[in-house]
């Protein structure tokens, strides 16, 4: 399929992702009967996407510095939606056709935007049969691959591109935004581990440990592979390179369950915090790591909320509610 990228206009892309990376940070209240208080990285401040928007505009900008991609060359990766759409938007700016592979899965809305973006999706049918969606993207990914060896492959899982995109535009402005005097520890979701790799390292230089909050189903830290009904977080065929070379950094792993992330949504929104099935496994975990550091530890717990909770329906909402 041919499609017609708009060529790039006057606007810089640096200017863009310096201003994207502005994350602010909230305070999303005391956790349960602890002495900590939840300080949480907003990862979509400013526009009705997620912090994606950065890794995908910033993953393209690098790869054309490092000599990785050519002006024009087509770019291909495996996306469960919000990646995608930041790799759509900046193909668009920058003279890039986009193909993505996902699957049926993706919200609509999410699908809608990445088509009038110009990014081509390829959805595979049906999951692998014990490995998942992820498995059966990865598959379809690599059989494009084969047919079109000229295409870019960011390969967010592995390329060391991924967590540089985090350490060089966003840690700067949450070292001058965070107080790390008050911070006693951080818990993060992981799907490739990009900005647990770069955030785990900027609390390390402070001297404060990262754990990681994962999803039931995920084979990251150990778990058996099955399905869930959050997306963008936990890896259910793969464990990536990116968190991989840096698993030394996790000081702990709390496990959630789909229940449990969902009624960390609805808790959350009852805050008026509107979040994705990801902060509410980063919001459940981090319950867990308050009760684990005992009573008399206090501060902040930091942690990242990736997107906003619109994006999903009222799904995580209405999950566990009989009437539905």
């Amino acid at each position: 399929m041919t499609v017609t990228v708009a060529p790039p206009d006057r606007v810089d892309p640096y200017a863009v992702l310096d201003g994207l990376s502005r994350l602010t940070t909230l305070d999303a209240g005391r956790i349960d009967d602890t002495r900590f208080v939840l300080r949480a990285i907003h990862g979509s401040p400013a526009t009705e996407t997620s912090f994606k928007s950065i890794l995908g505009l910033g993953l393209l900008l690098l790869a054309r510095e490092h000599g990785l991609l050519a002006e024009g060359q087509p770019v291909i990766e495996s996306t469960s939606g919000s990646l995608g759409l930041g790799l759509a938007a900046a193909g668009r700016l920058l003279g890039h056709e986009i193909h993505l592979v996902s699957d049926p899965g993706i919200p609509a809305v999410t699908r809608r935007k990445i088509e009038l973006a110009g990014g081509v999706l390829h959805l595979v049918p049906a999951p692998h049969p014990v490995l998942g969606f992820q498995q059966a993207r990865d598959d379809l990914l690599q059989r494009l691959r084969a047919e079109n060896p000229h295409y870019y492959w960011t390969n967010q899982n592995d390329s060391p591109l991924n967590p540089e995109v985090y350490t060089r535009w966003v840690v700067p402005h949450l070292r001058r935004t965070l107080d790390f005097a008050r911070i006693g520890a951080g818990i993060f979701c992981v799907g490739s581990g990009g900005h647990f790799s770069a955030l785990s390292a900027m609390l390390r230089d402070e001297g404060i440990r990262s754990y990681v909050a994962d999803r039931h189903g995920s084979i990251t830290f150990g778990g058996d592979p099955a399905p869930s009904i959050l997306r963008g977080t936990g890896n259910q065929n793969r464990i990536p390179a990116v968190i991989d070379a840096v698993r030394d950094r996790v000081a702990g792993v709390f496990q959630v369950s789909d229940a449990e992330a969902c009624a960390g949504v609805q808790e959350l929104a009852a805050r008026g915090i509107s979040v994705g099935g990801s902060s509410g496994v980063c919001y459940m975990g981090a319950r867990q790591l308050a009760a684990a550091l005992g009573p008399e530890a206090d501060g902040e717990i930091l942690t990242f909320f990736a997107d906003r909770g619109e994006l999903y329906g009222t799904t995580l909402l209405n999950w566990g509610d009989s009437s539905d």
